[in-house]
């Protein structure tokens, strides 16, 4: 296949010259046997666009494709509204599904969600009663710290007064029993029982301001850490409000998730297009039971695309957004334009081969390819998958069809060519051309050996640049490649090979 790949214009010369033998045979049985014989060949240098191209059958599907599902699983389909062929617009309801069982458990969701959101909110209130009656008690316990202190002081300085008073009687009574003289008069023995009895008071007095002064001193002492322990008990409570709070924060949340999903379930039981277009499988019927597969299949049958295998020969030269030139048998000889949308990266089958019918000398079918660069594919080659965008609105297309495309590789407009078999080389591979310069006595073509430079090459037409040739100027062909009616059929094949 590739030595045929290599050699294509070879063999399509091959199949040109057979045939034209074959309409020599039968012009002989026909009679015509005086005629004399044909003059040597010719070509005439004329303009014409040229293109290069990967040549290649494909189908026509839809552009736009979309598979009809649901979230909603596990349920029975209870009515399918659509058949194939039907066609749909966005919004039409495509099937229904049973939603009982789904609306059940929506209910008791909803009912679980409810409780857990009344335990929270108790569980919630109580923490900030507690928060609140804890910041009272601070406050309040703040207050005390220092009122204790004030308190204490005044009880000091009231012991303190109450001990000089009796050290002050106590004195006086010591004095009073003094001035006595006689000690063993009554005078004198009642003053020292006084005496006595103050001096008690006044100890027991000092021992009541000493406490009271050590109360004091503790208090101011322990002040700072009172303080801190009060603000430490509420900050416990902050804490404990806090936690809380976190811990409630998503209380009900996977309930409140679960009714979302039941919500949109019972929601998606309606199934319905989001596009319009052609129903084109129906895979779902009432009673099954879904599990998400695709219910339908929509194609948009107003825009259309042809995927089409390249084989691994052509598909490096093959880019998104060449153009393309496609035909169908629906359409005739009507010309769809196209551009390439999309080459895969890998190989994603075996190509079959379309050089078997083009060496079962169709030549009609190897006309109408002409520009084509090589066979696309054989029996062992890997092919790779091309999608084209059909840009040419056509009523006439259906999805299924078969398109005959042609990627345009190269394309050079308004060029001087010659047919490629009227270009020869030397033995330095140094290319010319025979112009016409007249005609000898005999009647034979006199030529001139031009040297020129080949552009752009489609199988029929060869592009000449460089060559100092002007456009009418005639060419002879060299013998081997004469045949009488070669530029007519080149020009009455397919434009795709140049114009």
């Amino acid at each position: 296949m590739h030595w045929i790949k290599e050699h294509k214009k070879i063999a399509i010369t091959s199949v040109v010259v057979i045939a034209l033998a074959i309409v020599i045979v039968v012009a002989v049985a026909t009679g015509n046997k005086g005629e004399p014989e044909s003059k040597e060949e010719t070509a005439t240098v004329e303009r014409r666009t040229l293109m290069k191209s990967v040549s290649a059958t494909g189908s026509f599907v839809a552009a736009d494709e979309e598979k009809i599902s649901s979230e909603t699983t596990g349920a029975e389909i209870k009515a399918v509204n659509v058949e194939v062929g039907d066609s749909v617009a966005a919004g039409d309801v495509i099937c229904v599904l049973d939603t009982e069982d789904l609306e059940k458990s929506l209910a008791d969701a909803q009912d679980a969600l409810k409780t857990t959101q009344d335990q929270t909110a108790r569980t919630r209130e109580n923490a900030t009663r507690n928060l609140e009656r804890a910041g009272t008690d601070r406050d309040e316990n703040l207050q005390q710290v220092d009122t204790s202190i004030a308190d204490a002081k005044s009880d000091w300085e009231t012991a303190e007064n109450t001990y000089n008073a009796s050290a002050a009687a106590y004195e006086q009574a010591v004095a009073d029993m003094n001035a006595i003289a006689d000690h063993s008069s009554a005078a004198y023995i009642s003053a020292s029982t006084q005496v006595n009895t103050l001096k008690r008071q006044m100890d027991a007095d000092r021992q009541t301001a000493d406490a009271y002064k050590k109360q004091y001193d503790n208090l101011v002492e322990n002040r700072a850490d009172s303080i801190n322990r009060i603000n430490e008990n509420y900050q416990n409570q902050v804490d404990t409000y806090n936690d809380t709070m976190d811990s409630t924060k998503n209380a009900g949340d996977s309930q409140q998730e679960r009714i979302d999903q039941l919500t949109e379930q019972i929601q998606g039981a309606v199934v319905k297009a989001t596009s319009g277009g052609l129903v084109t499988a129906v895979n779902v019927a009432v009673g099954d039971r879904y599990n998400g597969q695709t219910i339908a299949v929509i194609e948009n049958v107003d825009s259309f695309d042809v995927t089409t295998e390249i084989g691994e020969y052509d598909i490096n030269q093959v880019e998104v957004g060449q153009e393309v030139v496609i035909k169908t048998n629906a359409t005739g000889d009507e010309e769809l334009q196209g551009i390439v949308k999309k080459v895969s990266p890998v190989a994603t089958g075996k190509g079959g081969s379309d050089v078997g019918d083009s060496l079962g000398f169709d030549i009609e079918s190897m006309l109408g390819q002409s520009g084509a660069t090589g066979f696309s594919g054989g029996s062992d080659d890997v092919t790779f998958t091309v999608t084209i965008s059909v840009n040419t609105p056509c009523d006439k297309l259906r999805i299924g069809m078969t398109a005959k495309i042609n990627i345009i590789l190269q394309k050079n407009e308004d060029v001087l060519s010659l047919p490629y078999n009227a270009v020869q080389s030397d033995d330095n591979e140094n290319y010319y051309v025979r112009k016409i310069t007249g005609k000898d006595e005999e009647g034979n073509y006199t030529t001139k050996k031009v040297k020129v430079i080949k552009g752009i090459e489609s199988d029929y037409y060869t592009e000449i640049v460089d060559s100092g040739l002007k456009e009418g100027e005639k060419i002879l062909l060299p013998k081997a490649e004469k045949g009488t009616n070669l530029e007519d059929m080149i020009k009455g094949s397919s434009s795709m090979g140049g114009i």
